[in-house]
């Protein structure tokens, strides 16, 4: 029998083993709630795993299933980390360093806890006061922008042009960016801060100040910036107070 076989058997024969145990898991109130080799799952481990997945859950307690469903998925875990260890994959040095920067920011959050929050009292007047001295500490706008970036000006008002002609401006845009921009950005249709939406600060000055003057839907005309010309469309604003 092949070695990758052999160790999809065990796992296998383990993961048996715990759904056995976790069909009695909410008749009994025992503290250890299953075992794998000599390691074991405490009330405490699942509550903590529990917690990581919490905030998908927008308030609402676990089922059984799904917690049954989330021991199982504990004991996999543990047992692939055990399988780790036996193949001496924690003595890899950027390994090991990982491990030890975990610790470290485990540590850290649980001495600021513990030792520092508990002392810590933020009033009402305090927090208005330092909103009126940061005015902008938390963004009042956040732009969903997208960029297109070519070296001449010939390029750009040929774009410029085209774009004002059609119908369907933002698929457009997106269009062109993929096809002819040489912004990063290119890759996600032009979309500028992928993963959230534009503040003030994030922008180069030339662009900030046309981006934050546009209309949803619209577009800018061509900016002359010393890495090209960029065109800017605003896919959606959003404003909020503090």
């Amino acid at each position: 029998m092949k070695r990758g076989n052999l160790i999809f058997g065990i796992i296998v024969v383990f993961l048996v083993l715990s759904l056995i145990s976790v069909t009695q898991l909410f008749s009994q109130s025992e503290t250890i709630l299953g075992k794998v080799g000599d390691q074991v799952i405490t009330q405490n481990d699942f509550d903590e795993f529990l917690k990581k997945f919490a905030q998908f859950k927008g308030g609402k307690p676990f089922t059984p299933e799904e917690k049954k469903m989330m021991l199982n998925n504990l004991v996999k875990a543990l047992l692939i980390s055990m399988e780790s260890e036996k193949e001496k994959l924690d003595q890899k040095p950027e390994v090991k360093t990982k491990l030890k920067l975990h610790r470290l920011d485990v540590l850290n959050q649980e001495y600021v806890d513990t030792k520092v929050k508990p002392y810590i009292v933020v009033t009402e007047e305090e927090i208005t006061q330092k909103f009126k001295d940061n005015p902008n500490l938390v963004p009042k706008e956040l732009l969903t922008l997208k960029e297109i970036l070519v070296k001449t000006e010939t390029e750009a008002d040929g774009i410029y042009k085209e774009l004002k002609k059609s119908e369907k401006l933002s698929e457009r845009v997106s269009a062109i960016a993929s096809e002819k921009s040489l912004a990063p950005s290119k890759i996600h249709g032009g979309l500028i801060g992928q993963k959230a939406p534009v503040s003030r600060g994030q922008l180069p000055k030339p662009l900030e100040e046309v981006a934050f003057k546009l209309k949803k839907g619209e577009l800018s005309k061509p900016i002359k910036t010393d890495g090209g010309y960029y065109i800017l469309f605003l896919e959606d604003r959003k404003e909020r107070s503090p």
